[in-house]
């Protein structure tokens, strides 16, 4: 199987991939504005097919939001997630002040904190906020 990484994704795919979740429908005109301003965003192909994108939204400052990472359930185990959040990271530090503060935060669905750990982000406590986090040069 062969993955690429494209810094594209249609409405038409973003709602299919979305459509595999259990999260809140969207309307087709919130899909469009959540494209158009999402700072980066990844789509991953496995021999041609869409199977998975992921986006993140920055404030060019110090703080990014992992919003969405989406694979297809049949293609989930095979990478893919892995390889989208690596470009996504790539993204954002090229990006920001070099050696400056930066943040990348989350909101991981239940049983899937496991995964973003493997990137470095740590659960928060009550002190910090809970949800998680990934920071650089803090």
């Amino acid at each position: 199987m062969q993955i690429t990484l494209e810094p594209k994704i249609s409405l038409k795919e973003y709602q299919m991939l979305r459509g595999t979740t259990v999260w809140a429908k969207l309307t087709d005109r919130q899909v469009k504005k959540l494209l158009k301003h999402s700072a980066f965003k990844v789509r991953a192909k496995a021999d041609g097919k869409t199977v998975g994108m992921a986006r993140i939204i920055f404030d060019y400052g110090y703080t990014a939001y992992v919003s969405d990472v989406i694979v297809l359930p049949e293609f989930q185990g095979n990478g893919i997630g892995k390889l989208m959040m690596e470009h996504l990271i790539a993204e954002v530090r090229a990006a920001a002040e070099p050696g400056g503060f930066l943040n990348i935060v989350l909101q991981a669905a239940p049983g899937k904190s496991a995964f973003y750990e493997k990137f470095g982000f740590t659960k928060r406590t009550e002190e910090t906020g809970w949800g998680m986090c990934l920071r650089f040069n803090s």
